[in-house]
Parts: structure tokens; sequence; C-alpha cells
């Protein structure tokens, strides 16, 4: 009989890539979830992990009975929510995990509208990049990841699902005393003489602007480097450069600046993703529910559907 602890440890390193997070994740040690492996490989009687370069890898085994045993992992999850009554009432925990903008315009008001109604359901919010969130989604250390993404969505594993709630775009903001002020509609090729205030590179945002500019043969002049887009709206007041924010996390009445339209139109889709052993639960519903019905108030939405993925890890 395989141990379904030791199948766990196996899917999340397929997820997390290395000991130290897993260890980290289900808190223990590293040597115990080395140990918990070669354990496994002996129940098997298989190789289930090799060395390619510095690194520890998946074995093409592995990752075969990963595909084989997750279903029967999030089953369980389903028959220990039924039992203990999780999946019949509005009560318990749903922990979130959500981009900056995300939690502020989204999923506060949400959880706070679900609470009026139902005061039973305790959240957990954790900010996170769509990477990080969706990571912490498959190991199930949140419920529910909050994700966005410019242009197409990265493949998700079968055992999630994902709720598109709508979009928004990517605006260029100047000074009014910038000689773009007086425009409506940019491209990126206008503001190649321009000093920039950005967010640090690896911020997915960041990085999809040095993409355009470097398309269109440049790069950008960043004076100013800001965490968060409160300073980077703050620096363009005071006319030290330009920026490139979502149109969300821009307030409608912000002092000595203008809203520019960048063009082509650079778009940022919003999904709500959930583990699709959770999708009957009470307190997961009526969360999604009430996310979607804020992100109609507050994006464009298109079409909101359920996309399910087929693709493996």
């Amino acid at each position: 009989m395989l141990d379904i602890w030791r199948l766990k440890i196996l899917i999340q390193f397929d997820t997390l890539k290395t000991m130290k997070r897993v260890a980290n994740v289900m808190s223990i040690t590293q040597s115990s979830v080395s140990a918990q492996l070669k354990q496994l490989e002996r129940e098997t009687n298989t190789t289930l992990l090799e060395k390619v370069g510095r690194n520890v890898e998946l074995t093409a085994t592995a990752k075969k009975l990963i595909t084989q045993v997750r279903p029967i992992i999030d089953s369980l999850e389903a028959v220990e929510t039924s039992l203990t009554g999780a999946d019949t009432k509005y009560e318990g925990i749903v922990r979130i995990g959500a981009f900056s903008s995300a939690l502020q315009s989204l999923v506060i008001p949400a959880i706070a509208a679900v609470n009026q109604q139902y005061p039973a359901i305790d959240f957990r919010l954790t900010e996170l990049e769509p990477p990080a969130s969706l990571t912490a989604l498959s190991t199930q250390q949140i419920d529910l990841a909050l994700v966005a993404y410019i242009g197409e969505m990265m493949p998700l594993p079968n055992n999630l699902t994902a709720l598109k709630l709508g979009t928004d775009e990517l605006k260029v903001l100047v000074n009014t005393q910038n000689d773009l002020a007086h425009q409506k509609k940019v491209s990126i090729n206008d503001l190649h003489e321009q000093d920039w205030v950005m967010e640090p590179d690896g911020a997915y945002l960041s990085d999809k602007v040095w993409q355009l500019c470097q398309a269109a043969g440049y790069q950008p002049h960043r004076i100013a480097t800001f965490q968060s887009y409160a300073a980077i709206r703050r620096a363009i007041t005071y006319n030290m450069g330009i920026g490139v924010l979502p149109n969300i996390t821009i307030p409608p009445q912000l002092a000595a600046t203008k809203l520019l339209t960048l063009t082509p139109m650079q778009q940022r889709h919003f999904y709500l993703v959930s583990r699709k052993a959770q999708s009957h639960l009470k307190t997961i519903k009526v969360t999604q529910n009430q996310i979607a019905t804020i992100s109609s108030q507050v994006l464009t939405v298109h079409q909101t559907k359920t996309i399910i993925s087929n693709s493996n890890h």
C-alpha cells in the first residue's frame, strides 16, 4: 500500500521543484523530504529522482505516478471536506492569494460583502504575484488565487480550474507639464525620449514594458525604481518621469497628471483560479460569486466563462 503522505511530498516536489521549498511548505526538514522520497522509491521499486547537473529532477516514472495519483489525492481532499460538513455550511476559513491591485480593488470589497451575509466565514489574505499564488494554490497553501496576465494565460494543471473575470488596460501616466499631455493616445515609439518611473526588474508589468520598448528599438531610460504603484504615481505628480500602470491602479482624480491610451492596446486579463476538489464548497462558491460581481463593476467584462486546462505538469 502506497503511503499518502509520501505521495503528497512527491506531488509537492513536482510543483515546487526543490526539496527546500517542499520542506518549508510541508513544515518538515529537507532531510525528511529526502528520506520520505527514498522510502517511496523502495515502496514502488522504481527510481523517482535523478541528478541532472547540480539539480535533482523527477524521472519519467515519477511523472507518470503523479499523473495517476493526483486525482486520488484531490478526491481524498473532497472526502475530508464532506466529512467535516464544509461542503454544506457557510463557515470555515477561505485563504486567498492575489497581487496588490487585485486585493485592493476586487478581493477586499468582495470579502467585506460576503462577511455581511455570512459572518462565520473567516478569510486569510496573502499578497502574491500570479506565479507564486498558483504555486501556493497547487500546494494547498491557499484556496483561491486571483491572477492576471498581459497576453495568454499560462497552462494550468488538470486539478485547477479558472474563471475569467474581465480585463483592464495599461495606461501611460504623464504629468500635465509633459509635452505629451495634450495627446489622447501614444505609441511605445512616442516614449523613447522620456524618463521612466518603473517597478523593479522581474515584476511582470516592468518586464512587459521592457519587452515593448525593446521591440520598438530602445531601452527605457529609467530614473527611478519603486516597489509600489503609489510611489510611481507620486513621482509622476512631481513630474519626475512617466509610467505605465494598469487602469484600476489609477485613482479617478489624480493631481497634475494625464492618462493616455497606449496603442496598440495592451490588456491585462484577470482570472480567479481554484482547485477542482473544492469547487462544491459553499464557502468557495459564495466567495467566487462575490469576487465575480465586484469584478463586473470594476473591470471590462467581455465574457465570463470557466476555463479548464487539460495540460499536465
